[in-house]
């Protein structure tokens, strides 16, 4: 497995449990539920794949 898919599928892992951590103890019907999950994977991916494009950025830089 090259290092682009395991990394990937880092950020998939850790989107997808912090979207359900952050979804799920909230109070509320079971289709918000899984709205509020859909928004808070992709807010934690495009951020964590933002810092992952600045890390690598900074790391080729210098």
């Amino acid at each position: 497995m090259s290092v682009t898919i395991a990394g990937l599928l880092a950020v998939m892992s850790v989107s997808a449990i912090g979207g359900w951590w952050l979804s799920f103890r909230k109070p509320a019907e079971k289709p918000v539920k899984v709205m509020m999950f859909v928004g808070y994977f992709w807010l934690l991916a495009f951020v964590q794949l933002l810092l992952v494009a600045g890390a690598y950025f900074v790391w080729k830089k210098f």
